[in-house]
């Protein structure tokens, strides 16, 4: 694992870093932020796999369902006529 480094510039160190306050933690509504959620969601399903099938989808790293989710739209593009 590596370390990190801090910004070289001293006064450049937490440029990026959001301050919070314990007024903010309690002003926070539960859930999603307002306008995260696409108009065309996805809908959870359950789905089963070959194990060997699943190990190897998982295999390809992060994103495996995502890209199953376009090969299947593929899939579906081509042999499902409606």
């Amino acid at each position: 694992m590596s370390e990190l480094t801090p910004h070289p510039d001293p006064e450049m160190n937490g440029e990026y870093a959001r301050v919070t306050t314990p007024e903010d933690i309690l002003a926070r509504r539960r859930g999603r932020p307002v306008g995260s959620v696409k108009e065309n969601r996805k809908v959870q399903t359950a789905i089963r796999f070959d194990p060997e099938v699943l190990a190897a989808l998982k295999s390809t790293g992060r994103g495996w369902q995502t890209r199953v989710n376009e090969v299947m739209k593929e899939w579906v593009a081509k042999h499902v006529t409606g």
